[in-house]
């Protein structure tokens, strides 16, 4: 395959993959949106934060691969090339792997590829300005010990690996002594459970997904949620008289700047008055003391077990592609009489018939059939014709001529074969040795469709004496 050919392969699983990826968090986004209001009235804010877990869970478990999942390098899919017998002048034909015919130039996904990784780099470089933005502004005050933010900014904790505590320069003109001791604990929250690194991992999940609003739009109900849990946090150990003062403190940090992400703000910033309606947050802080502790605990390890569970699922219900036994490459250089060795596994319509081990060589054909010797079946019998011929760079070409037993055609005979047989197709196709490659037909004449999942290999034997060309192996 060529450079070209290279790309748009994999443009073209990259696009699919990043399709996939779309739905399904466009789908958990809306799901966990609906389910909101009933979450926060039910289990509380600590809860309705939790359940954004299953975002990245969900992704994570479609984007794994499945257990003895296999996938061919080559794929040939073909329709019926011709209907007669073998006394017709066929035209010669080749089939060439899929994303050859997009020439030297890029295609259409190489293109979109190039567009997304275009739009993923420049949010990336918004992000990294933006932080390095609001560091030039902080200074640290070596009296009070902390990292100081421009007057008229909210407090917010900055940072990832060694995170600072930033408060305005008016902070403590600003709030009351009780008042800033909440707001302290507030961040002090943020800090022990890292919702730095959660809303940097989902800014990144953001910028891979630039192209999707609701990507976007998830990201704020997130910061939401987690502005409403750290709320819940420090008021559960804090008595009910709390409640007017933190809301009091919320009250007067809305005409603050936030230093959380927007046009001047950080992702790596959790602030003290983070974009949020100012009216759910406190109808949230009377309702929080509500819930019983036990009730609190008990909803936080359901909606982790929902979150878990649903990934999971997710892992189950992915296709398992059918396994095929690969085999080291015999290089040709060794010693010895070299043979080649073709592993077939022969579907139709989806089914396994046939397990086969074509032994041949070089440059002879082989046939083998759709049904072992003996069988007995009344539906018409595949005959596959295989030649392979050694080419450099220890690759193989594998010459094959694909025909039906028809009773409706003439009895006719060709170079090495006879019978009332039908050409259904002559495909070709180069392969490197060890590398799965896949053939499909579509008879157009019964809708039949045979599948050929194929892996050449070099054999060295001590003669050129074959036992047996065609044995079955053990079906996977």
């Amino acid at each position: 395959m060529t450079e070209a050919q290279d790309l748009s392969s994999v443009s073209t699983w990259l696009l699919h993959g990043l399709g996939v990826q779309t739905l399904m968090l466009s789908g958990v986004v809306l799901l966990l949106w609906l389910l909101r209001p009933a979450m926060l009235w039910l289990l509380g804010a600590g809860a309705s934060y939790a359940a954004w877990l299953a975002l990245p869970l969900v992704l994570l478990a479609q984007a794994l691969p499945s257990s003895e999942a296999w996938s061919p390098t080559v794929v040939l899919r073909l329709k019926a090339q011709a209907l007669g017998t073998w006394s017709e002048a066929l035209p010669a034909w080749a089939g060439l792997p899929e994303g050859a015919a997009a020439g030297a130039s890029l295609g259409l996904p190489a293109w979109l590829c190039l567009i997304w990784l275009l739009g993923t780099l420049l949010c990336l470089g918004l992000l990294a300005l933006r932080h390095a933005q609001l560091l030039r502004r902080l200074r640290f005050d070596a009296t009070t010990g902390c990292w100081r933010s421009p007057a008229g900014t909210g407090p917010a904790l900055v940072g990832l690996l060694r995170p600072r505590l930033c408060l305005a320069e008016d902070f403590e003109a600003c709030f009351s002594p009780a008042e800033q001791a909440l707001i302290l604990a507030h961040e002090g929250v943020h800090l022990s459970r890292r919702d730095n690194l959660s809303q940097l991992l989902a800014s990144l999940l953001c910028c891979l997904h630039w192209f999707n609003p609701l990507a976007w739009w998830g990201l704020r109900r997130l910061r939401a949620d987690q502005e409403l849990a750290c709320d819940a946090r420090v008021l559960l150990q804090q008595p009910r008289s709390a409640l007017a003062l933190y809301a009091s403190a919320l009250l007067k940090a809305q005409d603050l700047q936030s230093l959380t992400p927007n046009s001047h703000g950080s992702t790596l910033a959790c602030s003290w008055q983070a974009q949020h309606p100012l009216l759910e947050r406190v109808h949230m802080l009377k309702d929080h003391h509500r819930l019983p502790q036990w009730r609190r605990r008990l909803a936080l390890a359901l909606t982790l077990g929902l979150s878990l569970g649903s990934a999971g699922l997710v892992h189950a219900l992915k296709p398992t592609p059918a396994p095929v036994a690969t085999k080291p490459t015999v290089p040709p250089v060794q010693e010895g009489y070299h043979l080649v060795e073709t592993d077939v596994d022969l579907s139709v319509n989806g089914e396994l018939r046939r397990a086969l081990r074509v032994t041949s060589y070089q440059s002879k054909s082989n046939f083998f059939f759709s049904k072992k010797a003996g069988e007995k079946t009344e539906e018409d019998v595949w005959m596959i014709r295989l030649e392979p011929t050694t080419m450099a760079d220890d690759k193989f070409r594998l010459d094959l001529v694909i025909l039906r037993s028809d009773s409706s055609v003439p009895y006719a005979s060709g170079e090495d074969w006879h019978g009332n047989l039908r050409v259904v197709a002559k495909p070709a196709l180069i392969v490197k040795a060890g590398e799965p490659a896949r053939i499909e037909v579509n008879d157009d004449k019964d809708g039949q469709v045979l599948r050929l999942d194929i892996n050449s290999h070099w054999v060295v034997a001590e003669s050129l004496t074959i036992l047996k060309q065609v044995i079955d192996r053990p079906q996977p």
